[in-house]
């Protein structure tokens, strides 16, 4: 049994409301993950359709799961044995639409996550609520999407599921005067989820050239379970980040109960934080 295992996160430039060329560049990059022996390729959030602002052009690129449209898009990766697929989708279901990573092996589905914050305008999708555990290789990892690592839950919650690597991929077109660029600058964020869940953490994401009103110069990287970054894009460049993690250097079950000391606290501590919370965002702000 191999010792290691090989990840890899794309970044580059999508063509929105375009499917076949999206699809076709992502089977690009799966036949290059396969050449180097890549376990798990995971492309940008929403890569297959891109995201849009208003749900009618997310209704008209989107896809069901149970439909013969998927069913051919499988097919046309049937032929990629080895490397794992992420892809981002927009997921039509009932009368819902979805922001979702579905996880393909060998033109098999294997299963899905749907990401769990929106904000304005995407605040149309529907949220997940389910944090699905994959394993490849006996190695356990779990996906959030893009703003789901900005909270503490997402991440926690497939850490204590037994997650040792976590995937997010990410769609960070942003206007350009946005605050998000510096977290996306300094990746904070990135490195507290990694550090605090002692899990490897590896971001995809776009290229957005500036247009005047919108950029991504495109934030993907790979973080170790220390919250070190080992790989990290140049921006605005086309890159296929990949890392051999040896599987000693994964989290083991021995982390469990300093990590749930350090996680839970001081239950006394976390008494006088909460009436502090109270106090100055409730009381202090009139709404109580």
């Amino acid at each position: 049994m191999s010792d290691n295992i090989t990840i890899a996160v794309y970044q580059g430039k999508i063509l929105q409301g375009n499917a076949i060329e999206n699809l076709n560049k992502t089977i690009q990059q799966l036949e290059i993950a396969e050449s180097k022996g890549v376990d798990i390729l995971c492309m940008p959030e929403s890569f297959l359709h891109g995201y849009f602002e208003s749900k009618n052009e997310a209704v008209n690129h989107s896809i069901c799961l149970d439909s013969d449209e998927y069913r051919q898009l499988l097919g046309r990766l049937s032929r990629f044995k080895k490397t794992t697929l992420l892809l981002g989708v927009n997921e039509q279901y009932k009368n819902e639409i979805y922001n979702t990573v579905v996880v393909i092996e060998g033109g098999q589905h294997i299963g899905s996550y749907r990401k769990a914050y929106t904000y304005s305008p995407y605040d149309y999708f529907s949220l997940g609520k389910e944090f699905p555990i994959f394993e490849k290789k006996g190695v356990r990892y779990g996906i959030v999407i893009c703003i789901d690592c900005m909270y503490q839950e997402p991440a926690h919650i497939l850490a204590l599921k037994g997650a040792q690597i976590i995937f997010c991929p990410m769609f960070n077109k942003v206007k350009n005067d946005a605050r998000m660029l510096n977290f996306l600058n300094s990746k904070s964020h990135f490195i507290a989820r990694a550090f605090e869940n002692e899990s490897w953490f590896a971001a995809s994401d776009i290229v957005w050239e500036d247009d005047g009103k919108y950029i991504c110069p495109g934030s993907a990287t790979i973080f170790n379970k220390n919250g070190e970054m080992v790989s990290v894009s140049i921006p605005f460049s086309e890159s296929l980040l990949q890392y051999q993690i040896p599987l000693g250097m994964l989290r083991d079950d021995s982390w469990e109960q300093t990590h749930y000391r350090r996680m839970l606290g001081n239950p006394d501590l976390r008494e006088i934080l909460m009436i502090e919370y109270v106090k100055n965002t409730i009381i202090n702000k009139g709404l109580l």
